[in-house]
């Protein structure tokens, strides 16, 4: 019996010590306890993608280690670090800050794998011949730290040495881990062989203002690329920006900042989703703008693609806010899933571009009106310093019930062709959702493109769209897999998208939003302005059409089913009364009613040096 009451008193003062202690581990700091942190430990915030300490670029610095480079050598004071063969090495987890130059060495991390280490650039200039500049051996993260006021500068050989191949270094900033850059002071980065910035795992810029030029791709991660407040300018000889995890699918995240990219590849590629949350982002690519092998998403911020081949293409292209201009050759936006027929492009026959070749980069003549080859015309000016031309016209919308505010508003696949989608999606999902936001796209060059591609559906509920493809050739504003299917639905927004007649396709019957497909008796010049009015003369939208047309699809939410419009195109004044939700008018010129008998295999499409279109 008295063991059974020790044992009683003994869970009973268990249970009275448990309840102690968790109330001091709520309440500690208010009774007065010190709370003991591990400084090395990584801080969380409100963010699901960026840390407290990725965000800060102002750390203390009062115990760090100070190290001064003295060309082939350094002066440290402090531990953690230490010289070696003109290399500077780190050792442990800790705080170091770094000034002065290295004429050929490198700043290398190389400790414990659970370390993180924070470092200070306050004015460096590294040179290195064989090798990085920077490079984290091992760490569990380092925050490479740009200093207020301060400009650094770092510059790679042409070639690197068989140690640095072997470790599958590729970078002039290169990290086998996890590494952020942050602060306000500039970095400079010429990578004469092979990428700018490139990490293994996850890569995270929260500030500075960047340059880096690149002979491959500027920015490079496996896992994930994720910025915000930073500026950043990037040349680069193959993609600006790439993710390459294609296990994990490497994922890229935009959320405040400027992206300035100029690229002989894509602009930016990824293997996993594309999130545009906010910020800046200015494209010249040579190939694709935006390229994603799952998803884009935009939901705020500015993407002007001002050069392109394609401008965005992935399975999955979602448009909730923000705005998007783009000046393409080929396809504006393009949904690609599944497999084509042939070719590996969205099942269509023949040679290559406008010119009749393949590829992209140099490779090809751009076509003109007539079919000949010739210079591409000045791209739009997208409202950034540095692009030149003019942007066409901002649509006038002050008609009666527009207020001229425009409404604000996550997959593999192949490359699909462009023009009427004829490719076995295989239940892999794909499609165009535009719920908001503002698109603009323009072709001047294409014969055979589409603005909105998708094979599979387009589905527009809200946001305010505007294209002009030429009107000539097959060019189709508004391309869906009508033959497989697919659906062209538009519950709300505006649009005003201008191409060819011969193969336009109009909005689907399960529209709740009323449109017209109108072609015109004969083509319409370039700047000529497109307008609608409803039965009180109000205009209910407006826009100069960057290029010629023959054919227009035209919707916005004062339209109503058994109302009369009166569309003016030019000198040229048609009276449409609208006897369904999806109204045609004119005959299309030269060809099929695009849904009739889709384009596969009836055109050339222009296939990419990889068998894609």
């Amino acid at each position: 019996m008295s063991t059974h009451n020790t044992l009683d008193k003994i869970c009973v003062a268990i249970v009275i010590c448990s309840l102690v202690l968790t109330v001091l581990f709520m309440n500690g700091e208010a009774l007065g306890i010190t709370k003991i942190v591990d400084d090395d430990a990584e801080q969380n915030s409100d963010s699901a993608y960026f840390t407290t300490n990725d965000q800060n670029g102002s750390w203390d610095t009062t115990d760090a280690a100070v190290i001064t480079l003295t060309g082939d050598g350094a002066s440290i004071s402090g531990n953690g670090a230490y010289a070696y063969d003109g290399d500077v090495v780190i050792a442990e987890a800790g705080r170091y800050v770094f000034s002065g130059s290295l004429t050929d060495g490198s700043i290398i991390v190389d400790a414990h794998d659970s370390s993180k280490v924070w470092i200070l650039l306050d004015g460096v200039e590294i040179n290195c011949s064989d090798d990085a500049c920077i490079q984290v051996d091992q760490a569990d993260k380092v925050f490479l730290t740009l200093a207020e006021g301060s400009q650094n500068i770092v510059t790679s050989g042409s070639a690197y040495s068989d140690t640095a191949l072997s470790d599958g270094t590729d970078g002039a900033v290169f990290a086998h881990d996890d590494l952020t850059i942050n602060g306000s002071g500039s970095l400079t980065v010429t990578a004469q062989y092979s990428h700018g910035i490139s990490a293994n795992d996850d890569l995270v810029i929260t500030g500075g203002t960047i340059t880096i030029s690149a002979v491959e791709d500027a920015i490079h991660a496996n896992d994930s690329i994720r910025i915000k407040e930073a500026a950043i300018t990037v040349t680069a000889g193959d993609d600006g920006v790439l993710t390459a995890n294609e296990v994990e699918n490497g994922y890229l995240y935009i959320e405040s900042g400027t992206l300035d990219i100029t690229a002989s590849g894509d602009g930016i590629h990824t293997t996993g989703d594309i999130t545009v949350a906010g910020g800046e982002i200015n494209i010249s690519a040579v190939d694709d703008g935006i390229h994603s092998d799952s998803s884009v998403y935009v939901t705020d911020g500015t993407v002007l693609i001002s050069d392109c081949y394609e401008g965005i293409e992935a399975l999955i292209i979602d448009v909730s806010g923000g705005d998007v201009s783009i000046n393409c050759e080929d396809d504006g936006f393009n949904a690609n899933g599944g497999s084509s027929d042939m070719f590996g492009g969205g099942g269509q026959m023949g040679g290559g571009r406008n010119d009749g070749t393949f590829g992209h980069g140099g490779m090809h003549g751009k076509g003109t009106d007539d079919g000949t080859t010739g210079e591409m015309p000045t791209p739009p000016d997208m409202g950034t310093e540095g692009m030149s031309g003019e942007m066409p016209t901002p649509p006038d919308m002050s008609g009666e019930g527009m207020s001229g505010e425009m409404p604000a508003g996550q997959e593999t696949g192949t490359a699909s062709g462009s023009g009427q989608s004829s490719a076995d999606t295989e239940d892999v999902e794909t499609y165009i959702s535009i719920s908001g936001g503002n698109i603009m796209i323009v072709n001047e060059v294409g014969r055979d493109a589409d603005g909105l591609d998708s094979n599979g559906d387009i589905k527009i509920s809200g946001g305010t769209i505007y294209i002009s493809l030429l009107g000539s050739g097959s060019n189709c504003a508004v391309d869906y897999a009508s033959e497989n299917g697919g659906v062209a639905e538009i519950t709300g927004g505006t649009i005003i998208a201008c191409g060819a007649s011969s193969m336009a396709e109009s909005f689907d019957s399960t529209s709740t939003q009323a449109s017209i497909l109108y072609n015109t008796s004969s083509a319409m010049e370039a700047g000529t302005t497109l307008a609608v009015k409803d039965a009180d003369d109000n205009v209910l939208l407006s826009w100069e059409v960057p290029c010629s047309f023959s054919s227009a699809l035209i919707s916005c939410p004062e339209m109503k089913v058994g109302g009369t419009y009166t569309v003016l195109a030019g000198e040229t004044s048609e009276e449409i009364t609208l006897e369904d939700v999806s109204t045609t008018y004119g005959d299309a010129q030269g060809g099929m009613q695009g849904g009739d008998m889709g384009r596969s295999g009836m055109h050339g499409g222009g296939m990419r040096p990889d068998g894609q279109r």
